[in-house]
């Protein structure tokens, strides 16, 4: 279910204080006390599955999983590793029903182009919150400090390319409309407002930093960038710092809810977020990277035991200086996403895309495929639509991309998807040499 404005405020408020009470502790515990905490959260979480979830209360009885007898993390290795596409087959096998109905509901498609809807419950989202202000904090976030946020906001026609949001001081920027003109437009506008903190898709704050270093305006009141929802690429990083003169602060989470790994003060390696999820490392043969299999510790409405992410990360063989003892991960392997054109030349970021289409329950599957800046091909399979919804469908899908594009699209209603090595089909194909 979708929660009011008020209601979100109020657990993001809860999220924040969580922050300030208890895991500014967790933070510093040490290996053992991480383990105890991690082994206390699954052993309550595995009471919750096996009564109410029906996957599981299957899987435990196949597997012989005793959750009595439940004391150790290596335990959870008895269970298999659980596969999205488990998820996408039957969905209603992994909700505890009671829960669900107060839950938060999110979307993704991820890496496949196959939306699946999950479920996080309001406990779960406050820990998400306060995993989130609690790194913000280490960036040296203030609750009100200015910020210009430049991810999914995506205004129409009518709509300001920028919108400020008085009660969190923050100013949110379309992603989808950085041409030279417009950017020259926010980055004036920046160096007027003030804010101290940038945060977006890191594509994105990479193509206002290229306008900035190209008209030379500068915005001193900066003090850090922070990036999520797409791969940071080291050349993203170089520009965005070198331009700005600040650091870049990088998240990793997924819409699954299952673990989170986050950038601290000294940059010397990302952690992971002992203190919100479990997480395993599955080595790859011949390579020195790592998938991350995880379990989340709080989420009652949809638990995921050892879940596959479908992301790669390589360990770090440093210690960080900054006295935390998460474990240090050196480099996230995600998804790496491509940077589509606007018909008038300007870049737009692809991740929203995975969004917009995870939201439309009766897409089943899409790809998105740019030939040239005026030629876009959408294909898309159905279920459950008949001939009235098919159409508004269509009539939706060519508005939107004709918003954010600014031309026209031929979509095709297909069960014919262009595939690549190994049969994986890439949602998004961008087919400009530039």
């Amino acid at each position: 279910m979708s929660i009011s404005n008020f209601e979100d405020s109020l657990l993001t408020l809860k999220g924040y204080f969580l922050a300030k009470r208890l895991m500014s502790k967790t933070q510093y515990f040490t290996r053992t006390e991480i383990e105890e905490y991690q082994i206390r959260a699954i052993y309550k979480l595995l009471n919750q599955v096996c009564t109410y979830i029906p996957y599981y209360k299957k899987l435990f009885w196949d597997y012989d999983f005793d959750v009595s007898k439940f004391d150790d993390l290596k335990k959870l290795r008895q269970l298999p590793i659980l596969k999205k596409k488990d998820l996408l087959d039957a969905p209603q096998d992994f909700i505890f029903a009671n829960e669900a109905c107060r839950s938060l509901e999110l979307s993704t498609s991820g890496t496949s182009g196959e939306p699946l809807k999950t479920f996080t419950s309001r406990n779960q989202w406050i820990i998400e919150q306060a995993s989130i202000w609690r790194h913000w904090k280490w960036a040296g976030y203030k609750f009100r400090d200015k910020m210009a946020i430049l991810r999914s906001y995506a205004p129409k026609n009518n709509e300001p390319i920028m919108k400020l949001n008085k009660l969190k001081n923050w100013l949110y920027v379309s992603p989808y409309h950085l041409d030279d003109k417009n950017g020259l437009e926010i980055l004036k506008k920046l160096r007027k407002w003030q804010p101290k903190f940038l945060r977006g898709y890191p594509s994105s704050l990479y193509v206002l930093a290229v306008i900035s270093r190209n008209y030379d305006i500068k915005i001193p009141s900066l003090k850090a960038a922070l990036t999520a929802s797409e791969v940071l690429t080291d050349e993203y990083r170089r520009v965005i710092e070198e331009t700005f003169k600040i650091k870049v602060f990088d998240h990793y989470g997924q819409a699954e809810i299952t673990t989170m790994i986050h950038e601290c003060e000294k940059h010397e390696c990302l952690h992971l977020l002992e203190d919100y999820a479990y997480t395993e490392f599955k080595n790859i043969e011949g390579t020195e990277e790592k998938s991350l299999i995880a379990t989340n510790l709080f989420n009652y409405a949809m638990p995921l035991l050892r879940y596959d992410t479908g992301d790669k990360v390589i360990l770090s063989k440093k210690v960080c200086s900054c006295g935390r003892s998460f474990k240090g991960i050196k480099k996230i392997i995600g998804r790496s996403d491509l940077l589509l054109f606007h018909k008038k030349g300007y870049y737009i970021p692809s991740i929203n895309l995975y969004t917009y289409f995870s939201k439309l329950k009766e897409v089943s599957k899409f790809q998105v495929i740019q030939h040239n800046n005026n030629e876009i091909e959408v294909r898309i399979q159905l279920i459950n639509a008949n001939i009235t919804s098919s159409k508004q469908i269509q009539y939706d899908i060519k508005n939107e991309f004709n918003d954010r594009f600014g031309t026209t699209i031929d979509l095709k209603i297909t069960n014919e998807f262009i595939t690549g090595s190994g049969g994986k089909c890439n949602p998004i194909i961008q087919k400009i040499k530039k």
